[in-house]
């Protein structure tokens, strides 16, 4: 009995060591993938306290074509304007600011402008 639950006890700490690993690995990668240079260097805690508006004006970009290509992206629901903070947009769906970079710089760059 005791042979089973110290057996049980340590493929438990194995498993949790492995996944523990595996979760840090993938957070680790996800992290340097976020790490990518853009044209406006801004960290992801301040940009979500900016407008729609005061976004686009950093990147230099349309904020009506910015504001509709998050939007889609994201699939929102509610009537946005350019005045929406990034932050209260985000309680719809909690989406990553490094996406929102992203898409600024496909707009400032010319990628998926219709």
């Amino acid at each position: 009995m005791k042979k089973a639950v110290v057996g049980l006890i340590a493929i438990s700490i194995f498993l949790i060591g492995t996944f523990g690993y595996l979760s840090y690995s993938n957070l680790e990668e996800h992290e340097h993938d976020d790490e990518h240079e853009h044209s406006v260097e801004i960290e992801g805690s301040e940009i979500k306290l900016l407008s729609i508006q005061e976004i686009a004006d950093l990147w230099e970009i349309d904020s009506e074509i910015f504001l509709q290509r998050i939007i889609q992206e994201f699939d929102l629901k509610e009537n946005y304007t350019v005045d929406f903070v990034l932050e209260d947009m985000r309680a719809e769906y909690a989406f990553s600011p490094a996406i929102i970079k992203d898409i600024a710089e496909e707009i400032k760059h010319g990628a998926g402008n219709e």
